[in-house]
């Protein structure tokens, strides 16, 4: 099973920024992926935007790429200002980053049976790109730790008696991230939610469908598929068909230590008829390599994700020459 509950920043990964994609270069690395959300807001001007994930089994793991806003982020005058919220499958709210306006800081807060607000060590600096990473652990008490480029700034616990639950929702108010009512600029990018595993130094190469390869068994154009737009899609009535493309967009650092696993992300809805499960699957040497397959609901479209820690031609383990050309989507 992947570890994997949520990948990316585009419109059909994240609600609430449609419009908001921006290849500012400031706003993303540009060896991952080929844009960033770009928010310009006064300081009390709330714009939300939420990711959503099945539940985790162990710790939930957030990662992204902040970029603060470009002036005042070290001054925070807003009394309700909010950074990122976690709520259970009740809604309820179970953790917090907030920015405090006594301490100018973000601050880790556990919202259990008593809310509890963690020390801090972080100041925002303007317009300064960094590396955010949030654990929220729930069970007997509920944990947050928020991490900036590696580096623990805030923790904080509560006991849990009420028994809420673990998260599966991140909302980020975007309300009162800087100081003056003046109209600021602030970026977000490279989105991953993980199951149990850190997101601390891990990073996420996005690349899209190119061109139709050896398979093309399913109905619909491969354009479906580049336009990243949910209501364009490819269809297949019967399991077992396959599609398959090339890859286009960035190939990662140049100099990468290590690659933890190749996941290939679709997003999927089962019809009243025919296939209702699907799977990725890899095709290297002129082999296909099947991820497990997944049942997808018929009442509207959810993203399946399928992994390979190792490379599945030999059980090795992955480098830039193995990296497989060719994936594809699979019926079943």
């Amino acid at each position: 099973m992947s570890y994997i509950l949520h990948l990316g920043h585009q419109p059909t990964d994240v609600s609430g920024i449609s419009g908001l994609l921006n290849t500012t270069a400031i706003g993303f690395d540009a060896n991952l992926d080929v844009n960033g959300i770009r928010f310009i807001a006064s300081r009390s001007y709330a714009m939300p935007f939420s990711l959503g994930f099945a539940a985790p089994a162990g710790d939930l793991w957030l990662g992204f790429r902040y970029v603060p806003p470009n002036g005042d982020a070290d001054l925070i005058t807003e009394a309700n200002a909010s950074f990122i919220e976690f709520f259970d499958a009740n809604q309820v709210r179970v953790a917090q980053i907030q920015p405090v306006a006594s301490t100018d800081r973000y601050h880790a807060v556990a919202r259990g049976d008593t809310t509890v607000q963690g020390n801090s060590s972080y100041t925002p600096p303007n317009g300064q790109p960094q590396w955010i990473d949030v654990r929220v652990a729930v069970g007997a008490s509920i944990t947050i730790d928020f991490y900036v480029d590696g580096v623990l700034q805030s923790s904080a616990t509560a006991a849990n008696t009420q028994a809420k639950g673990k998260p599966v929702q991140i909302v980020f108010p975007n309300v009162g991230l800087h100081g003056t009512s003046v109209t600021r600029t602030w970026y977000y990018a490279h989105f991953s939610v993980l199951d149990g595993v850190s997101t601390i130094g891990r990073r996420f190469v996005r690349r899209t469908p190119n061109a139709i390869a050896t398979f093309s068994q399913m109905a619909g154009s491969i354009d479906a598929l580049k336009d990243e737009d949910v209501g364009t899609r490819v269809s297949s009535n019967t399991a077992g068909q396959r599609l398959s493309f090339s890859l286009t967009g960035p190939t990662g650092p140049a100099a990468v230590a290590a690659i933890a696993g190749v996941h290939v992300k679709q997003i999927a809805q089962a019809g009243t008829v025919g296939p209702q499960a699907a799977a990725g699957f890899l095709r290297m040497g002129g082999v296909n390599h099947d991820a497990a397959p997944v049942t997808v609901p018929s009442l509207a479209p959810r993203s399946v994700y399928s992994t390979w820690a190792l490379n599945p031609a030999d059980s090795s383990v992955w480098t830039s020459v193995t990296l497989p050309a060719e994936v594809g989507i699979l019926s079943a």
